[in-house]
């Protein structure tokens, strides 16, 4: 009881830190769940956001602190108390050969939609110590301006900590004819790629621009790459497709997959009643135990 009280009281100075922080408001000690998500609902419904930049930006390891008053009566201002500068020079970018407009898309905190897109991730054992991710991008094909240009897609993979572990670019040179296109815009384009990291948990941040039209999209998408080779059993990820979901026309089929799946893996998860599902996996069996079995239920 003592140990949970202690847990119960951290985790009431961690929220109220937080509010603190970010000027927002921690609700503890409290089963009316409602009246606390009215509150979240009504603050939410109801207000203007303030930014400034800093008239020093020099990182002089200094803080900072910020005082916001206003002038009209009956408002309610939070606003976080100040900032500590770092010190030191800042990190480098890392180098990469992504065009600078993907790039500007990548680092938004938010998903872009101007060029909207489906992804889907599924890990493999790869040669260690790193795994083989593949990826899949399915292109919203209305939101492609031309039949002839260039689609520039990048994934990039960032840890924990922020450090980015992986990149790589694909690009799409179209030259579709006019049933293509009309295939295209009505069901999309897909594109497969792989990328090796090595087991962790990641960000895959995925970024397309089309050249001609100049729309741009990103998806952000959580990842867990398990260790495969320290598990006595494991599985990869599973990949799906379906008769349906193989007439979308792909532009980069992934080659080891070919061989076992009737089509290229997609990123629908809704289906016909009357459409074929086709699933696979790996099963990694790590046991050198001469004679054991292993089920599969699917």
């Amino acid at each position: 009881e003592r140990g949970l009280q202690s847990e119960t009281r951290l985790a009431r100075e961690s929220l109220l830190a937080l509010s603190e922080d970010t000027g927002g408001f921690a609700v503890v000690n409290t089963n009316r769940t409602a009246s606390a998500f009215d509150r979240i609902v009504d603050e939410n419904s109801s207000y203007y956001v303030l930014a400034y930049y800093p008239p020093n930006p020099k990182r002089d390891g200094k803080y900072h602190n910020i005082n916001v008053r206003m002038t009209r009566p009956g408002l309610t201002v939070r606003f976080r108390k100040g900032y500590a500068n770092p010190t030191g020079k800042p990190p480098a970018a890392p180098k990469t050969d992504i065009p600078p407009e993907l790039v500007e898309v990548m680092q938004s905190p938010i998903p872009v939609s101007g060029l909207g897109m489906k992804v889907f991730a599924a890990p493999f054992k790869g040669a260690a110590p790193n795994a083989s991710v593949l990826l899949g991008v399915e292109l919203r094909g209305r939101d492609l301006a031309s039949a002839t240009g260039r689609v520039d897609v990048a994934f990039t993979a960032v840890d924990v900590k922020g450090r980015l572990k992986a990149s790589s670019r694909e690009t799409l040179t179209l030259a579709l004819k006019p049933d293509t296109k009309a295939r295209v815009d009505a069901q999309g384009m897909r594109l497969l790629s792989r990328l090796a990291v090595p087991a962790g948990m990641y960000q895959l941040r995925v970024a397309a621009h089309d050249s001609s039209g100049g729309a741009s999209g990103s998806v952000l998408y959580d990842l867990e790459v398990p260790d495969f080779a320290k598990s006595r059993l494991s599985m990869s990820g599973v990949v799906l497709t379906s008769a349906q979901a193989a007439a979308m026309p792909t532009a980069r089929p992934d080659e080891d997959l070919r061989a076992v799946l009737p089509g290229p893996p997609a990123g629908q998860r809704t289906f016909a009643k009357t459409d074929q599902l086709i699933a696979f996996a790996d099963v990694y069996d790590n046991d050198v135990t001469p004679v054991h079995r292993v089920d599969v239920t699917t």
